[in-house]
């Protein structure tokens, strides 16, 4: 199971669903207080369904009372590839919980969260869209996908061992970017490893230049995603237009009439 983590994600929300059922506020504080992943693990399960394989699990479940006087119930949920792969296709986006059918979990009278579905067509208001951060940060090609220590995506951004073929060491990155003598070898296929290996190695310079350019874009893009800056946005004309009333307050100077005395330069203290 991956090691990734998510912040806290909206998956249920009290009250009326758009199919025209309910879920009770007493579920949802149910699920959060009786959740043990430890006991019983609710996995996410693509549009409910048990055929295809789990798009992860559910980590931490908690439930929170929001200024509309809903119940919101909120999870960290661990991710798999499956999901990672299928959120960067814009599938999959939203939430369905499924609780505890009858309400009564093991006999314990309360209902429990027994599953999770990632879905196109959530039935509960108010349910956070997936966003892998990750996701842009994947490059595409012909490289395997890995699980690093610190719990993010990794990438394996050379291909391996087809070097050993020819007798020739796999090219770093930028620091052995320099030109070679060509090959004393009169094999074609030789002389094409040798320029192969050299154009690998450009390539990776490049994609690492591109990696960092790509981390400050992404970072620019969740800042203008946000209603922070939407409301900024809307409002920056009276914004600018308070700013040049308050400038021509400080810079205006009193005017002196001709025969006025000029005020005594002595300091006062406060």
């Amino acid at each position: 199971m991956s090691q990734l983590c998510t912040d806290w994600l909206c998956i249920a929300t009290e009250g009326d669903t758009v199919d025209r059922r309910e879920l009770k506020r007493e579920w949802l504080i149910d699920a959060a207080e009786t959740y043990d992943p430890e006991l019983y693990a609710a996995l996410i399960w693509p549009e409910h369904e048990r055929d295809y394989g789990n798009g992860g699990c559910v980590k931490q479940v908690m439930w929170q009372e929001g200024d509309d006087g809903l119940v919101r119930l909120y999870a960290k949920i661990s991710p798999n590839m499956s999901l990672i792969e299928a959120n960067k296709r814009d599938q999959l986006l939203y939430f369905s919980v499924e609780l505890t059918e009858d309400g009564n979990f093991r006999g314990t009278g309360r209902s429990y969260l027994e599953g999770l579905a990632a879905t196109d067509s959530p039935a509960s208001v108010g349910t956070s869209r997936m966003r892998f951060s990750q996701r842009k940060k994947i490059k595409p090609g012909c490289y395997r996908y890995k699980f690093g220590r610190n719990g993010k995506v990794e990438q394996e951004t050379k291909m391996k061992n087809w070097q050993k073929l020819f007798g020739i060491q796999p090219k770093k990155f930028a620091e052995d970017d320099v030109t070679t003598d060509a090959p004393e070898d009169s094999d074609k296929l030789q002389a094409l490893a040798e320029a192969l290996n050299n154009l690998e190695g450009r390539v990776s310079a490049i994609e690492t230049q591109l990696a960092s350019t790509q981390e400050d874009v992404d970072t620019i893009a969740e800042v203008v995603d946000t209603q922070e800056f939407a409301t900024l946005r809307e409002n920056i004309g009276a914004v600018i237009k308070n700013f040049g009333k308050l400038d021509n307050k400080i810079t205006q100077l009193p005017k002196r009439k001709p025969g006025d005395k000029q005020e005594s330069r002595k300091f006062k203290f406060i």
